[in-house]
């Protein structure tokens, strides 16, 4: 017998055999190991980019000339950015607070005769660190277009020998940095407030799902609908301690983050813990309905990342979703983690209030509604 007899007539091929029809047979199984990476693949080479354009820009041209309105034209023309005029300084600060604005540009006054004079040009620049890779990326990008369009000046106005004698004709700009909402820069403190919503809908979600999965499995939860208590009771009774353990769960991360890290949030702690649970309810309802689906808890588990994969990424945890493409933008806005984020990122950064966050808050009461009739019609099935 030879050795590819011999490989035929091993035990493993009945088994490889029996686990691809088994796979074929469980068709969500195998949509999802196709689905998710076609979603990653089309998110991560289309959607999602380290690179932006159209970014908001305020700018306060106090010189109002020729060269002021070149050195504009140039960002503009870069495709970066979309220049907005100020015309007070003091208006800075509501456009930086609602994102209509991500950096301002502050060009001086004297900016032409600077230029004429051969000395440094300081252009006034300020900075939404709320979100530390486009703050990072937005100062980069501002110096070397002033860079570059003050070296350009100066060589067109000096004579054609002294710009071979003298290459330091090129000049130099600088940007006088001021960085608002977290002003060292911190990477941690970005990254903590979007955290706080990845554990909430962790736990909502998932182990929602899971519980109530194994309770029917188990059939107990068939047990507990015969009874008089109602359906409705039963299966709140049964989700509620999981937000409370949530919610639990959210505020020790605020302590956490406030004594190991030194992230102290801006705002109301208050305000924070007092619309967590209206998220942490949408999460509950997510986990309810995906019970309702689900077959077994490996079926739940499956259904609990494919729902919860598409919102991390397209909430702003990752990726600045002001900079993805409009689709996936458009999507975004029904994603409730985005709005919740923007809550948690806006009281932690921005120290934002309640007068500020209400669209927030709003669309997250709109999404419980939502899921709480979805739930509401799958419990009177289930009864």
């Amino acid at each position: 017998m030879n050795l590819r007899e011999r490989l035929l007539r091993l035990p493993l091929w009945p088994m490889l055999w029996k686990e691809f029809v088994q796979l074929r047979r469980d068709r969500f199984t195998l949509i999802i190991l196709v689905l998710i990476p076609l979603f990653q693949i089309t998110l991560l080479a289309y959607a999602i980019t380290t690179d932006f354009d159209r970014l908001p820009l305020c700018v306060l041209d106090r010189a109002r000339t020729r060269e002021s309105r070149h050195l504009l034209s140039d960002i503009t023309a870069t495709g970066y950015f979309t220049v907005a005029p100020l015309h007070d300084l003091s208006a800075v600060s509501s456009r930086f607070g609602r994102e209509h604005c991500r950096a301002a540009l502050l060009i001086p006054a004297d900016f032409s005769e600077l230029i004429a004079n051969r000395k440094e040009v300081r252009l006034g620049l300020l900075l939404d660190a709320s979100d530390t890779t486009l703050a990072t990326s937005t100062e980069g990008f501002l110096t070397a277009i002033a860079q570059a369009f003050y070296a350009h000046i100066r060589l067109e106005r000096a004579p054609l020998t002294e710009r071979t004698v003298r290459p330091d004709l090129a000049g130099k700009v600088t940007a006088r940095r001021r960085v608002l909402f977290n002003p060292t820069l911190s990477g941690t403190a970005y990254t903590i407030p979007g955290l706080l919503g990845m554990i909430a809908i962790f736990l909502t979600v998932l182990i929602t799902a899971l519980a109530l999965v194994r309770e029917r499995e188990a059939g107990t939860l068939e047990q507990l609908l015969v009874t008089p208590v109602t359906p409705t009771e039963v299966v709140l009774g049964k989700i509620l301690p999981f937000g409370v353990v949530a919610l639990g769960a959210i505020a020790l991360s605020v302590a956490l983050g406030w004594v190991v890290f030194a992230v102290v949030p801006a705002g109301s702690v208050l305000l924070l813990l007092a619309i967590t649970p209206v998220f942490l309810l949408i999460g509950l309802e997510m986990g309810l309905f995906i019970s309702s689906l689900a077959r077994s808890a490996v079926d739940a588990l499956e259904r609990s990342i494919l729902i919860m994969v598409p919102q991390m990424m397209l909430s702003d945890f990752l990726f600045p979703l002001s900079q993805m493409a409009l689709p996936f933008r458009l999507i975004g806005e029904f994603v409730p983690l985005t709005h919740y984020i923007r809550i948690t990122r806006g009281i932690y950064l921005k120290g934002q209030g309640l007068d500020e966050l209400w669209p927030e808050v709003v669309a997250l009461c709109a999404f419980l509604l939502l899921f709480i009739v979805g739930s509401a019609r799958t419990i009177k099935k289930q009864g």
